[in-house]
Formats: structure tokens, C-alpha cells, sequence
């Protein structure tokens, strides 16, 4: 972490960059990663806060670091500003991630959002929508008040990276807000990988030229042209 570098958001100042999502993870993993890696921010989705008798994830979450619960499983903008609404009366504070999807692949509502950040922003809160990376929603998102933006950066669950990237730079280059990619839990951010499969072909490059050499000598048509066999089994 460089030292004084801090941004403000909603009119609070942090000095970490690092937004821990909370789903689905251990607990305990989840109050080492404050103290270890020094997360200020923790989403917390409001449905889920607890879901079992013994265990309350708020318990696991020490004291100081900004919640920002979403509103996880919201089908339009009534429904997340009524979860928005239930958050705060919980005492998570007036942080809020707008999340609206109600489609198979969880892609955000841009529609729907736009409308619940409106509503939202003129309560207070400091609402920090997830949105697909269009740049007239992204304006909108702005004239209704929000706080930030937080593009979708790849599709949920596909372990496909940054798949978004010039969509999101966009975004970067024309708001005058702060961004914040929307990175899932089986995505690795700024980092890409070639396939596999693209590899091995590559590695195999030299040899099959050998062969295809090889072969285009010995099959000479009367002329003297060489043929050039194609080589399937390669």
C-alpha cells in the first residue's frame, strides 16, 4: 500500500483500494483479510446476513470498516430500494450497492438501477451501482446521484478475466466518478492467460514443418513443383 495515497467516496477517505466481497466465504477468512490485508470496505449481501443460528457474519467483521451491503437478488428498483431501506434500519450504515438482475446470466439492469439510484441518492445514501459498462447508462448513474460506478467486469462465474476492459476505460476516461470494476470470485484481474489449447499448436509448430518439409521433398510431381500433403493426423 503506498502511503497517503487515499481516495474519498460518499465523503469518507480510504487508503485501500481492496473491496472484499463477502459471499459465501468463511467468516474467519473474512476478519483476515482486515486485519492481513487490510480491507476497509465489505460487501455484505442483506439477504444473507444470517443465515444460520450460531453465526452472524456481522459479528466477524471488526469494528471500523465501511459495510456496503448490496441488494442482492432485487428483481427491479422497488425491491432494491426496499432491501436499501431494510440495510440501513439494520444499522449497515448509507453505503449501498445497487444490484438489480433477473436473467440466468445475473447481468445488472442498467434500466432498473438507474431508477433505484435516483430514489436512493435523494434519501442519503451513498449508493455505489453495479452496471453494465455503457457509457449514456454510466452518465445517467451520474445525474441520478451516484456515488460511484461499479462496471461489470466479466461475466459472472465464467473465469474468463477482464473481460470488459475497453468498455470499462470508456467509463474511465468520460465520468467524472469513481470506478470500481465489479470483479467476481472466479475472476483474476488484469491478468491474462492464453489458453491452453492455444499453446500446445504452438509448441508443435516446429515439428510439423519438419515433417511437412520432409514430405513436400519426397512427393515431387513429373513437373519438379513440390506437392504439400495435408498433414491431418497433426
Amino acid at each position: 500500500m503506498i502511503e497517503n495515497d487515499t481516495f474519498t467516496l460518499g465523503g469518507h477517505t480510504f487508503s485501500s483500494r481492496f473491496i472484499l466481497g463477502s459471499g459465501k466465504y468463511n467468516l474467519d477468512l473474512i476478519r483476515a483479510a482486515v486485519s492481513d490485508a487490510g480491507a476497509q470496505i465489505i460487501t455484505l449481501a442483506v439477504r444473507r446476513a444470517n443465515t444460520k443460528d450460531s453465526e452472524n457474519i456481522l459479528d466477524y467483521i471488526p469494528e471500523g470498516v465501511t459495510l456496503l451491503p448490496n441488494t442482492s437478488g432485487a428483481r427491479n428498483a422497488d425491491e432494491a430500494v426496499r432491501i436499501a431501506r431494510l440495510a440501513r434500519e439494520m444499522g449497515c450504515g448509507d453505503f449501498v450497492k445497487i444490484e438489480i438482475m433477473h436473467s440466468k446470466y445475473l447481468l445488472p439492469d442498467n434500466y432498473e438501477t438507474i431508477k433505484a439510484t435516483e430514489i436512493l441518492a435523494k434519501e442519503g445514501f451513498i449508493v455505489m451501482p453495479y452496471m453494465y459498462p455503457d457509457l449514456n447508462a454510466a452518465r445517467d448513474l451520474v445525474n441520478a446521484g451516484a456515488a460511484s460506478i461499479m462496471p461489470l467486469a466479466s461475466p459472472i462465474g465464467s473465469n474468463k478475466g477482464l473481460a470488459t476492459k475497453e468498455f470499462i476505460q470508456i467509463l474511465i476516461d468520460e465520468i467524472d466518478l469513481p470506478v470500481s470494476e465489479s470483479l467476481h470470485r472466479h475472476v483474476k484481474l488484469w491478468k491474462w492467460v492464453p489458453p491452453l489449447s492455444w499453446q500446445i499448436p504452438r509448441l508443435q509448430l516446429p515439428e510439423i514443418f519438419l515433417k511437412w518439409q520432409k514430405l513436400s521433398v519426397l512427393q515431387l510431381k513429373p513437373d519438379g513443383v513440390p506437392t504439400f500433403p495435408v498433414l491431418d493426423v497433426y
